[in-house]
């Protein structure tokens, strides 16, 4: 189980790099991405994100890079979980695993997120883009973004962000982890 320092490092070592990526590429939302690292990382602490793959991106057909192969569950009818062996894409550092991410959201079947005006928009368009094959995946992220204030770093995309607060110094408080899946659990 990850420390409130654990997870408070990772906030901090990723928050900036995805908001650095999401504005170089015109993103307008950036806290659901987050949300994203956060869920699909355990807060940086499963055995994938030390391949630095935050975002539990597979290879696919087009991918030629490093991977690993690793055990995962999909949920491909509501309620019933299925495990399967995958090969899922390596980074060689965090700042390598957010430019693939953006690199792979920056193909024509994930057009919409560019779009996207809110946490809850862009969730939905990644779920309807067959981003996760989980039926809560839009509740889970948006819940994160609300519990974990991530849309403070929309504001820091957008450029509206109070000129006197740093949002990678704000401390997040009443998390736990589930040491058994990659959600994390709210106190």
């Amino acid at each position: 189980m990850a420390t409130k320092s654990e997870i408070e490092s990772f906030l901090t070592e990723i928050a900036p790099l995805m908001v650095k990526e999401a504005r170089k590429r015109g993103y307008k939302i950036v806290s659901t991405a987050i949300a994203q690292a956060i869920i699909e990382s355990n807060w940086g602490m499963s055995g994938l994100a030390k391949y630095h793959n935050y975002f539990g991106l597979k290879c696919g057909s087009k991918w030629a890079g490093k991977s690993v192969n690793m055990k995962t569950k999909e949920e491909y009818s509501v309620g019933t979980l299925t495990t399967i062996n995958d090969n899922f894409r390596v980074y060689d550092s965090m700042v390598d695993g957010v430019k693939g991410y953006y690199d792979f959201i920056s193909t024509s079947r994930y057009f919409n997120l560019k779009i996207a005006s809110t946490p809850k928009q862009y969730a939905e368009y990644l779920k309807a883009d067959g981003y996760a094959t989980s039926s809560t995946y839009v509740n889970t992220l948006v819940n994160t973004v609300n519990k974990c204030n991530l849309t403070v770093y929309d504001k820091e995309l957008s450029g509206n962000e109070d000129p006197n607060h740093n949002p990678y110094n704000e401390p997040i408080k009443n998390v736990k982890l589930n040491t058994r899946g990659n959600d994390a659990r709210w106190v």
